[in-house]
């Protein structure tokens, strides 16, 4: 059945919409084009062209001897893989079932709700998260208890700070000198006697993992630009998680704190 103009726009605003979800949520660039191109072709539009980086998007369908074009900026990324995984499984299932554009965006729309655990999950995991990587790294029981309030403590402030609005840079500045001074205070007071373990572990919030394992798949299939981007970001985050832990132990080493 031919579409008319109204119903192009509506299926070109929901595919990108549905790309721009999906690179919200950390998705891999070629998921999130092979995503809209899923989607358009589902509704009768072969001809369709995306450019996705991580804070742009661009779509662009032919139909009816006329160019439609849409663009979404992409202002607050983080990682959802669950959200991620109802997209695209949205996506597949619009392409058998046949769902009518009122019916797709009505789901998008609920999938783009963010359900997210509570915070005293989230909060407890990033304390089970540390903790675990203090163990991994050699530590022992205090390793592990101590790392476990260090990274409840962390995610506190990580949170409070995002909710601040403040920019990531800094969010990352003073999330790791906390990790450093929180390190330090129990190895002062003779709780532990090795203050690498904890902070190993902590540190494993800051990480970028998933970004820089995106960056490089993206670049390895070819999408430099993208690519680049992710691999620059991950970068600026390292530096900053480099530039807080060391203005703390440079600090301490040179007599500062207990020392003072």
């Amino acid at each position: 059945m031919e579409r008319d103009f109204e119903d192009i726009d509506r299926i070109l605003n929901f595919a990108a919409e549905a790309g721009r979800v999906m690179l919200k949520c950390g998705g891999e660039i070629y998921r999130v084009e092979e995503t809209i191109q899923r989607l358009c072709m589902a509704f009768d539009i072969n001809e369709a062209e995306v450019f996705a980086t991580p804070t742009t998007l661009l779509l662009s369908v032919y139909k009816n001897n006329k160019v439609y074009s849409v663009v979404k900026r992409i202002n607050e990324r983080s990682t959802d893989l669950n959200m991620m995984k109802k997209v695209n499984a949205l996506s597949r299932g619009i392409s058998y079932k046949k769902m009518s554009i009122e019916e797709c965006e009505k789901k998008l729309e609920k999938i783009s709700q963010k359900d997210d655990y509570s915070n005293i999950i989230t909060i407890l995991s990033a304390g089970l998260v540390t903790s675990s990587f203090s163990i991994l790294f050699g530590g022992g029981i205090k390793d592990f208890i101590v790392s476990f309030l260090a990274g409840i403590m962390t995610k506190i402030l990580n949170d409070y700070l995002v909710k601040m609005r403040l920019n990531e840079f800094f969010v990352n500045i003073i999330s790791a000198a906390f990790i450093a001074i929180m390190s330090v205070i129990f190895v002062e007071v003779g709780i532990l006697s090795n203050m690498d373990y904890i902070i190993a572990g902590v540190i494993m919030l800051l990480v970028p993992g998933f970004a820089l394992t995106n960056a490089i798949r993206d670049i390895l299939d070819g999408q430099l630009v993208a690519g680049t981007a992710k691999l620059s970001e991950v970068l600026f985050i390292g530096t900053s998680i480099a530039i807080g832990m060391s203005l703390v132990l440079n600090w301490y080493l040179k007599g500062g704190f207990f020392k003072c």
